[in-house]
């Protein structure tokens, strides 16, 4: 009976399980889930004796979930925070939001867009506190353009001003004034800076609001407009006019114009004349709409392409020992290009070249012309001529080999028709043209001239055939200033019964026995004053140095035996127009037998030497020393001459 119930039971399941008819009669859910087996095949048959621990099956009813650890979890919520104080502290900057911001603070400047120049202008300067929190020991600090003036004293100039405000509390409006006059070209920009300095409570930075205001310079008591080339021949003198005009409505006392000149300027003539060196013109009182007209002649040294600027400033100075003005109302600029000549042309004097030059009075002095074509063309009927004038100059002297002189002007003029090869000169073509003169003698024609020159002017011209084969002229010049030196002389003499000393021992000298002579030294001199002029000579060894005139200058060096005498400046007609320089000193004599019958020299050779202050070149004259014979001597015959 058993049998066939557990039979049913077996059958029916079997029914259910393979049944057709209701597929789902079977609860999917009551399979029992199944745990991953780890388990992996020995790599060697295991010892026998050891014993293996059966593999167990763990069934779980469900997966275990994963769990976050806790400095994942601090660091998520570390990030997150500093996200969000990143975004509030952005927001707060550009929002305005901060208390103590800069952007919170309003300053503004009010002013005449147009400024007419030499007139005091006012400004006006609104500050507003939007900050949440006061501004402490404020500061208000305004800078002025170069050029400003105080208009409580408007010859100190106005580059700072500084203006104490104090506390400026939260929303409080505060307004300051100032005064300034302003200087400058008609047109020109300019700028006034405004910066406001503060702090705040519980810090002690100091913080900054900035602010600038732009204007125009209306008109100036003073314009100047300059004419001139845009272009200048290095070497070449060129002409500059600079127009002063008053632009003010009353009159303009002590208007002074001041010339600053690039490298290489070499100013020769202004005009009105000039004072500081060509640079300074005082104009005096301009009157309303007056205008004045300054001529400056130069010339510019430099390379092909370069370039000068020249400045001209206007102001006022009552001080006439001032060299330069001390606040400009206004700088004007003066650009020029500097080219290459076409022709360049040099002068030599004496083997000396340059724009000054010395040479000795009473001389034949030989000089030269050196020329070259620095054109990429061929020059044609090339001329030169070298213009000669100065009163110290011989002008009958004045000759060249292959020139022609014209008397009526002292020039000498080379042209092709005396020398052949100027009639075609190839590019790069260079040659040399000899000439001399003569200097004449100090006081020659009864006339002694002070700091005599002698000017040369030299000018080239030729023809160039131009790209249009149209011939173009060109030229060059050159000048040179020879300065002609002054002339020294010097004469020494001995004297016994004469002089400023009183001499003693036998006349005529006898072997043995000591006799005192007086050495007289004179010095003249006819045209410049020559610095630092002294005379020196030495002893003989018979001869012993005895005194000298106290405060004359003269002194003696025992160990060289050199008697010197140090006459600073010797002054230019010395001699000529004026007394001559003289000094004297005391020597005595003790001849040897061996001198018995004859005049033994009481000195060596005296020799002057010294610095021409206007030829800038050194002077010099000697003198044969003097003996025993004593011609021009009162008293002196001609037995008292020999040793005896």
């Amino acid at each position: 009976m058993q049998e066939e119930e557990k039979k049913r039971s077996v059958d029916g399941l079997h029914d259910k399980l393979y049944s057709r008819a209701n597929p789902a009669s079977v609860d999917p859910s009551e399979r029992t889930p199944l745990s991953p087996n780890e388990s992996r095949p020995p790599v060697a048959w295991p010892d026998a004796k050891e014993e293996k621990p059966a593999q167990q099956f763990t069934l779980s009813p469900k997966l275990k979930k994963s769990k976050m650890s806790l400095p994942t979890k601090f660091l998520l919520v570390s990030l997150a925070f500093f996200c969000a104080a990143a975004l509030v502290a952005v927001y707060l900057f550009f929002s305005g939001g901060n208390s103590i911001s800069p952007q919170n603070i309003d300053l503004t400047v009010v002013m005449p867009s147009v400024i007419d120049g030499g007139k005091t202008s006012g400004l006006q300067i609104l500050i507003t506190n939007r900050n949440q929190a006061d501004l402490q020991l404020a500061d208000l600090i305004l800078t002025y353009p170069s050029g400003t003036r105080d208009p409580a004293n408007p010859s100190q100039s106005l580059v700072h001003e500084r203006q104490s405000i104090g506390t400026i509390r939260a929303g409080q409006t505060v307004q300051r004034t100032a005064q300034a006059i302003f200087y400058g070209q008609e047109g020109q920009q300019q700028k006034v800076a405004v910066q406001l300095q503060y702090n705040v409570d519980g810090s002690n930075a100091i913080f900054e609001r900035d602010a600038d205001m732009t204007f125009t310079v209306g008109s100036s008591p003073v314009s100047i407009s300059i004419a001139s080339p845009s272009e200048a021949i290095a070497g070449q003198q060129f002409g500059m006019d600079i127009t002063v005009q008053s632009n003010a409505p009353a009159a303009l006392d002590n208007v002074v114009i001041q010339g600053q000149y690039p490298f290489g300027f070499s100013a020769a003539n202004t005009s009105p004349q000039a004072m500081a060196g060509n640079t300074l013109w005082r104009l005096g009182t301009l009157e309303p709409g007056e205008s004045k007209v300054l001529h400056l002649t130069g010339s510019l040294d430099g390379q092909d392409g370069d370039s000068r600027v020249f400045y001209f400033l206007a102001g006022s100075d009552a001080d006439e020992t001032d060299t330069r003005i001390p606040v400009p109302y206004l700088s004007v600029p003066q650009t020029l290009a500097v080219h290459r000549p076409f022709i360049t042309a040099q002068l030599a004097v004496a083997g000396q070249s340059g724009k000054t030059v010395s040479v000795p009075a009473g001389t034949q002095v030989q000089g030269t012309v050196t020329w070259t074509n620095n054109l990429p063309d061929a020059v044609s009927d090339v001329t030169l001529k070298l213009s000669f004038s100065g009163p110290t100059i011989d002008t009958s002297s004045i000759s060249a080999p292959t020139a022609f002189y014209q008397s009526s002007g002292s020039t000498l003029v080379w042209s092709k028709d005396q020398e052949q090869t100027l009639a075609t000169v190839a590019p790069g073509a260079t040659a040399t043209l000899p000439f001399s003169f003569t200097t004449k003698a100090p006081g020659a024609g009864g006339t002694l001239y002070s700091n005599p020159t002698i000017s040369l002017n030299l000018s080239v011209e030729g023809t160039r055939q131009g790209e249009q084969n149209v011939p173009e002229q060109v030229s060059s010049a050159a000048s040179m200033s020879v300065r002609v030196a002054s002339q020294v002389t010097l004469n020494a003499q001995a004297l016994h019964f004469s002089g400023p000393f009183s001499n003693t021992g036998p006349m005529p000298p006898m072997s043995g026995q000591n006799t005192t002579y007086t050495i007289l030294w004179t010095a003249s001199n006819t045209s410049n004053t020559i610095a630092n002029a002294t005379v020196s000579a030495t002893l003989p060894s018979y001869v012993t140095f005895v005194a000298a005139a106290q405060g004359s200058g003269v002194a003696y060096d025992q160990k060289s035996r050199t008697v010197t005498w140090s006459m600073g400046d010797l002054k230019a007609g010395s001699g000529v127009g004026s007394p001559a320089r003289t000094a004297a000193f005391q020597v005595s004599l003790q001849p040897s037998s061996s001198q018995s019958g004859q005049a033994p020299a009481l000195t060596g050779s005296a020799s002057l030497s010294g610095q021409d202050r206007f030829a800038q070149t050194q002077v010099s004259a000697s003198a044969n020393g003097p003996t025993t014979q004593l011609s021009g001597d009162a008293g002196y015959n001609g037995n008292m001459g020999t040793v005896q």
